[in-house]
């Protein structure tokens, strides 16, 4: 098997369940960055959320955020793909929200906005009281959203509520198809632009670095990473994946509480 680069889902795969990277995990990745395989991280946050983690993998290679709808490198800056909602349909989103009491967060490039008085972004808040400084999330409240913006430049909308309302809110909120909406977790759904899936993402990565889609391996856990592990040419599966993620891959390893993503560079590696 030849592997070039591979690329970690993030929550519930890369991560422990105590939001943090295992040293051996770290170890590993590191040594298979300077044998020259490229490390990236495939996630629905946005890069201002994973630059701790991007940080203390010490690689310097892009990252695929929003769910594929932004790929982007940390270090330098430079942005290899981004595409932003429309405008219209982020109103038409936000004033459902706030008649209906849902509980939402929209993401920019530069901030995280949330509703007043959600629960969600307590997550964000207690990291930041831990975090340091240069790694902490730009967070505000919806009202501090600047009126000239216009919502121009909002990457993903987020949604802390029941995920079997998806068919429903593709209902009643796409009848255009201009949206992509995912679970990304737990009472988790993610809005964002047509054709927006970290699959989609994994594709342009392959244009931009000039990897083929054959040479990337691809480890996830849940729903938003279905497109994703059915594009790559070698798909893993957490331990703690979802039934019909588990279906649809080449091979299952342990949890990401028992060190899995190590597992399986193993036998990718013969490490």
């Amino acid at each position: 098997m030849k592997i070039k680069c591979c690329v970690f889902d993030l929550d519930g795969t890369l991560l422990t369940s105590k939001n943090v990277i295992s040293e051996t995990d770290k170890a590993t990745l590191r040594k298979l960055s300077r044998n020259g395989v490229r490390i990236v991280i495939a996630t629905g946050r946005t890069d201002l959320q994973i630059l701790e983690y991007v940080h203390s993998l010490g690689v310097s290679d892009p990252v695929i955020t929003c769910n594929g709808g932004q790929i982007i490198n940390i270090t330098t800056g430079e942005v290899l793909h981004r595409a932003f909602l429309r405008p219209t349909d982020v109103e038409r989103i936000i004033d459902i929200a706030e008649k209906e009491g849902i509980d939402y967060m929209i993401y920019t490039p530069e901030c995280v906005y949330h509703k007043l008085g959600s629960e969600r972004v307590k997550f964000y808040m207690a990291y930041n009281e831990t975090a340091p400084e240069e790694f902490r999330v730009p967070i505000r409240k919806i009202t501090e959203y600047p009126p000239q913006e216009n919502f121009s430049n909002v990457l993903k909308f987020a949604i802390q509520g029941d995920t079997s309302t998806i068919p429903e809110l593709n209902r009643r909120l796409n009848g255009e198809n201009t949206l992509t909406i995912v679970s990304s977790g737990k009472n988790l759904i993610d809005i964002m632009p047509e054709n927006t899936t970290k699959g989609n993402g994994v594709k342009i990565l392959s244009e931009k670095i000039g990897v083929p889609i054959s040479e990337i391996a691809v480890f996830g856990d849940s729903m938003n990473d279905e497109t994703m592990l059915r594009t790559a040419g070698f798909s893993v599966a957490m331990g703690n994946a979802e039934e019909e993620i588990k279906e649809i891959c080449d091979f299952i390893t342990l949890t990401n509480n028992e060190g899995g993503i190590t597992y399986a560079l193993k036998h990718i590696f013969e490490l």
